[in-house]
């Protein structure tokens, strides 16, 4: 059984404050390691693979909130319990401690007991969700100041475009008006961020699939073999968010394809290369099964965790923008 005492990283960069918390956390039995900033901290802790980290908000290079969402984005650390220990206490504040991954936000007007009784709780939580197994202690990495400020500027990169995407798909309830018009800026929106050849969106009805409602929107060239292979996946992933029997008889596409990119039946009888790679999503909306949106391309795996995380992020603003658009036409 192991002798090892477990470990607080500590980041403050007050002397005095972080010479009281040490003080404070070695009397109650704890390993103590000290940081002086953001970037400090996150090295301390990949160095020494800690317990829980204590961290101040406003710190030099790298404040707390984001070095907590730098070990928040690291599996290695992503279960590390972060404390913040500041001078800050405004509502906002406490929201965006706890937006950053933060389990608990103390002033720096804090009683030791109330400290150390919070580093305890927050061990017990973290072995509580591992199941009561001891924790997977990753190998210690030692990252450069570049390391850690490479992996911040790729945060708040990947942060904006999450952003962005959001925005822009919600934009659009306030800039197109007709319900149609909605579904294919948001089909168009998606177009804008996966690689796809084909995008589209089939809603429910009470009783199953809207026969007026599904829109597919033709990105890239493709065969009329892919375009039916499309549809037959889109019925039976339909089918898996349902528990229903829906078939490709129930869809009726309304297909927007401007640029005439769709295989002519006629001219097409031999058909060509069919689709490749296929991903849905259920779209919901007020905990409500809206309906299911859909990629395809005739490239084989040509969707990846990029991808993925994307319509996973598109699928909910998309979802409540087309289901308002669809109430309103109703009340029209």
């Amino acid at each position: 059984m192991s002798d090892r005492r477990p470990t607080v990283v500590v980041a403050d960069d007050s002397p005095t404050l972080r010479r009281i918390v040490s003080g404070v956390l070695a009397e109650a039995g704890f390993e103590v390691v000290l940081a002086c900033d953001g970037v400090d901290a996150v090295q301390a802790v990949f160095r020494t693979m800690p317990d829980v980290v204590i961290l101040d908000v406003q710190m030099p290079r790298v404040s707390g909130y984001v070095a907590a969402r730098v070990l928040k984005d690291d599996w290695q650390t992503a279960d590390l319990p972060v404390l913040f220990l500041t001078s800050l206490n405004a509502a906002s504040d406490r929201y965006w401690g706890a937006r950053a991954g933060g389990e608990r936000f103390f002033t720096k007007d804090f009683e030791a007991p109330q400290l150390v009784q919070a580093v305890r709780e927050a061990m017990a939580s973290a072995e509580e969700a591992r199941g009561g197994h001891r924790a997977l202690r990753a190998d210690p990495v030692e990252l450069t100041d570049d390391d850690v400020l490479t992996r911040v500027t790729d945060i708040l990169d990947r942060k904006l475009f999450e952003a962005s995407v959001t925005q822009d798909v919600t934009s659009i309830a306030a800039d197109v008006y007709g319900f149609e018009e909605t579904v294919a800026a948001v089909l168009h929106s998606l177009e804008n961020v996966v690689d796809c050849d084909l995008v589209g969106v089939v809603l429910l009805a009470e009783g199953g699939v809207d026969p007026e409602a599904t829109y597919v929107s033709v990105a890239r060239e493709v065969t009329q073999q892919h375009y039916r292979e499309f549809l037959d996946a889109v019925a039976s992933a339909l089918g898996q968010s349902t528990g229903s029997d829906a078939g490709v008889a129930e869809l009726s596409p309304l297909v927007a394809d401007p640029a005439q990119r769709l295989g002519n039946a006629d001219l097409d009888a031999l058909d060509g290369p069919g689709m490749a790679t296929f991903l849905s999503m259920p779209l919901r909306a007020g905990g409500r099964l809206l309906g299911l949106l859909a990629l395809s391309s005739g490239t084989a795996n040509a969707f990846g965790e990029s991808a993925l995380a994307t319509l996973r992020l598109v699928a909910s603003p998309a979802a409540v923008v087309i289901d308002h658009a669809r109430l309103a036409g109703l009340r029209t």
